[in-house]
């Protein structure tokens, strides 16, 4: 997986989760967010694989269920 270039100072960010999208695809959460918030890149990634745990402002993690279309498992944050 390719992860954009990390800001982690100087965001303005006008939103920072997206409880809503729970349960929704991740196609379409990933389509949602970065609509919402430009110049965040949102990331989809499977709900129990690791990911690298430094802060970015300018990237969201979209945790998906292994079910048929990949729902959000948990509210997407900045991060």
């Amino acid at each position: 997986m390719v992860y954009p270039p990390c800001k982690s100072v100087g965001c303005d960010i006008p939103k920072y989760s997206w409880p809503e999208l729970v349960g929704k695809p991740g196609a379409q959460a990933k389509a949602i967010i970065e609509r919402e918030a430009p110049g965040v890149t949102a990331m989809i990634i499977a709900k129990d694989k690791p990911r690298t745990l430094d802060f970015c402002c300018n990237r969201v993690w979209v945790n998906v269920n292994h079910d048929a279309q990949r729902t959000v498992a948990w509210a997407p944050k900045i991060g």
